[in-house]
Formats: structure tokens, sequence, C-alpha cells
């Protein structure tokens, strides 16, 4: 089963993303969003549903001490309500406001856009140590290949008999 953001889920992330992420990652919410639901796919299913109830308790959380939910809230009353959270009332909420923030700090620095923005460009120095390594080490590489490829000498191949 595909796991879909719950309504209240997505509301939410989308209120975080001024929060959390820095002021240029902002206007991709929706595509930083779009990724923690692919991350969010890949948790056990029943993880998955207390992920959800996570982040129902803490969008309706805000509404005793700012009389709106988390999602509706200014964006400097959101970055003080998170503040709450991020220093726990329980080891709960600590954990859960980490695990937002790692993964949407991470679903932020994997849009394309963020990363020229930033001037993350590795595909160059990728390409550079893939040479260089392959120059060096290019004997050790013929090697290990060799060796990946040969029969295994405690599995002897068995010819067949043919009638």
């Amino acid at each position: 089963m595909t796991y879909h953001h719950t309504k209240t889920t997505r509301a939410v992330l989308l209120s975080l993303v001024p929060v959390i992420c820095p002021d240029y990652a902002v206007p991709y919410g929706a595509a930083i969003v779009d990724h923690m639901e692919l991350t969010f796919g890949t948790i056990p299913g029943i993880l998955q549903g207390a992920i959800g109830v996570g982040f129902a308790a803490y969008d309706v959380g805000a509404l005793p001490r700012f009389g709106r939910r988390a999602r509706s809230l200014s964006p400097e009353k959101a970055e003080r309500y998170y503040e709450t959270w991020e220093h726990g009332f329980t080891p709960m909420h600590l954990q859960f406001s980490k695990m937002i923030n790692q993964l949407m700090s991470m679903a932020a620095f994997e849009q394309p856009a963020v990363l020229e923005r930033i001037g993350y460009r590795p595909a160059a120095w990728i390409k550079e140590v893939t040479h260089k390594r392959l120059t060096v080490f290019a004997d050790d590489v013929k090697k290990q290949n060799a060796q990946i490829l040969a029969p295994d000498p405690l599995r002897p191949v068995l010819k067949k008999e043919v009638a």
C-alpha cells in the first residue's frame, strides 16, 4: 500500500516549511512536502500511522496556547510553537520535532533549485574522482572483477553427462 499524507499532515508540514527551512527553500514547500511523502512511504505501516497521529497531536496541540491549530498560526507563532516541541514537554515531543526537522531539511536540500542556490554541483568532482580512482586503482579493479567472476572454489561445477 502506498503512503499518502493526510490532509492534516500535509497542512502541518506546509506550515512548518518556513519554520524549519531556509528562506530560499520556502517557495519549494509543496515539493519538499511531496519528497517527505516519498520518505514516509518507506517506513513500516504501523509507524506511518503513528506519524499521522503525531501530526494530528501537533496540529491540535496549539489550540490551548494560541487558540488555533498549528497549521493556521502566523509565522512568528508557528516558530514559537515549534520551539516548545523542539525543547520537548516529553521525550516524544522532542523526538517528533527532531524527526520532522531532519526529514524536512533533507527534503529541502534534495530540491534541484535549492542545490543550485547554494552552489552544490558535485557532478564535475564525481567525474574527476572516478577517473582518478579508475586510473590509480585500475589493476586492483581488474583483479577484483576477476575474483568476483571466477567460479567458487568451494562449490565445484558439476558437468552433466549427456546420453
